[in-house]
């Protein structure tokens, strides 16, 4: 870790790559002390993606290939939104939460930080997944 701490005589802008399935700890707890420091963490989305300018992205977000993020639509700090996900108008995505390939988050949904949902997952609309979730693949969240 001291060594990162190191390059803010450098840099102030990092981003975190570190994958998430199941527990989000190591990438949620790096950018929690990293954010302490002064580190700047900035949002990352594909120039294939679309993100509705009504929409709102937070600190150290990457918007991967293909995403669709609409209206209303409030998603948290240190997120990986995958590849041809869904986040449909009204949803909110907490802090930390990874969601992965081809996942629908329909509108209205909440998904508490820290939370996995899995590849091809789709949610109910205006359901509400709890922090700290894995949601398997392929599930249907009602």
């Amino acid at each position: 870790m001291l060594e990162i701490l190191l390059f803010k005589k450098e840099v102030d802008v990092f981003h975190i790559s570190i994958g998430q399935i199941g527990l989000s700890d190591k990438r949620a707890n790096l950018f929690n002390i990293l954010e302490k420091q002064g580190f700047k963490f900035p949002v990352i989305v594909s120039p294939l993606a679309y993100v509705s300018k009504h929409a709102q992205i937070g600190n150290g977000t990457i918007i991967m290939h293909h995403v669709i993020v609409n209206a209303g639509a409030k998603i948290g700090k240190n997120c990986i939104i995958n590849t041809k996900s869904l986040i449909e108008h009204d949803a909110i995505i907490g802090d930390h939460c990874h969601i992965a390939t081809g996942a629908i988050i329909n509108g209205g949904v909440n998904v508490g930080r820290d939370s996995f949902i899995g590849s091809g997952a789709v949610s109910k609309q205006n359901s509400t997944v709890p922090s700290g979730s894995f949601i398997k693949a392929n599930s249907i969240i009602i």
